[in-house]
């Protein structure tokens, strides 16, 4: 498909029904204030098919093996803490039960004071055999607490390709977020391709639960030639963008490496 190489705002296109490989760090609030302790889910799945959807094995590779975490940090007031032995693993999904990881922020693993921390997962190449390529996820998220704003603006995945909030990614339903891609040396990716999804389905008991919530729920935008894009989120609740391929072309055991920059956001 010919790729329009502008910039579309907010658009959901209802057609669009090939939904996508996501990788997701899962709180159910992003506004942690009062909150001592906050869970974590670390699933890769397809969040706009919610309950329809199916999810995928954190970091198998070809041989069906899974292979271990490759990075896991938070960045907090500018300081990073590693946190890739806090990870615990898990099993995500009701019928079909794929490996996962959950995680606990809490004072042990770094949440003190007030602020934003941005979490970072890196996780091992999946080898996607219906395309038969790998597909890593550089994904980030951030919470906040007693809404002081420290490092969402902030460049926190050095080294790795990255959607740079340029509004903050704990936004408002109808608001417009803007953003840039940009690569592992933090360079811009010009029209860089975006697949947009939203989480369509509440998560309870480590899978989906009830029902699907939206119809629209999943679309693909372009960046600019500068990597900087705008969206409009019309429901509320988590909205996922993959920049796919923002690490340029890579391999893996031989085979095509998409490797994407991932971020997630809420809309209150």
């Amino acid at each position: 498909m010919l790729k329009k190489k502008f910039l579309i705002i907010g658009m959901l296109a209802s057609s669009f029904t090939a939904f996508a490989h996501f990788q997701m760090i899962y709180t159910e609030n992003s506004n942690i204030t009062g909150k001592s302790s906050v869970p974590f889910e670390l699933f890769f799945s397809h969040p706009a098919d919610g309950m329809e959807g199916h999810s995928m094995d954190i970091g198998k590779d070809h041989s069906g093996k899974i292979q271990p975490v490759v990075d896991f940090f938070s960045v907090h007031n500018g300081a990073k803490t590693d946190l890739v032995k806090s990870l615990i693993p898990s099993k995500f999904g009701a019928d079909k039960k794929v490996a996962a990881y959950k995680f606990t922020l809490d004072r042990n693993s770094g949440l003190k004071g007030g602020g934003d921390w941005g979490l970072v997962f890196v996780p091992a190449p999946y080898y996607e055999s219906a395309e038969d390529i790998y597909i890593q996820q550089i994904t980030k998220v951030f919470v906040n607490k007693d809404e002081i704003p420290t490092d969402w603006s902030s460049r926190i995945a050095n080294g790795y390709p990255e959607i740079l909030p340029l509004s903050n990614p704990i936004t408002w339903k109808n608001q417009i977020f803007r953003a840039q891609v940009v690569d592992a040396e933090g360079k811009a990716v010009p029209n860089a391709e975006i697949e947009v999804e939203y989480l369509n389905a509440d998560i309870k008991n480590s899978s989906f639960t009830g029902e699907n919530k939206e119809e629209k729920a999943a679309t693909v935008i372009y960046a600019d030639a500068n990597g900087y894009f705008s969206f409009v989120p019309i429901h509320k609740g988590y909205w996922g963008f993959a920049a796919l391929g923002a690490g340029g072309e890579l391999q893996h055991n031989g085979k095509e490496l998409s490797q994407d920059a991932v971020l997630w956001i809420e809309a209150k």
